[in-house]
């Protein structure tokens, strides 16, 4: 977790005023919001992906079983 106070501190023990240290971390952190992925992300991906795979099993064993009813109806035209 990112601790925004300390981070200020520091900013300030090296030179930066107040102010440009607040506006740092309010940049950080409203980077993080909209950038970073949260665990609850990664959770929400997981199952769409979960999901897309066992629909992409079902389609490939459709289009599998639709593949061999062609070619017993060819081979029985041969």
């Amino acid at each position: 977790m990112f601790n925004t106070l300390k981070y200020a501190r520091m900013m300030e023990e090296v030179g930066f005023s107040r102010e440009q240290s607040e506006t740092s971390v309010r940049i950080l952190v409203e980077i993080m919001d909209e950038k970073l992925a949260t665990k609850e992300d990664l959770k929400e991906l997981r199952s769409e992906l979960q999901l897309l795979k066992s629909d992409l099993t079902i389609r490939m064993g459709t289009m599998l079983a639709a593949s061999i009813a062609v070619l017993t109806a060819v081979q029985k035209l041969i």
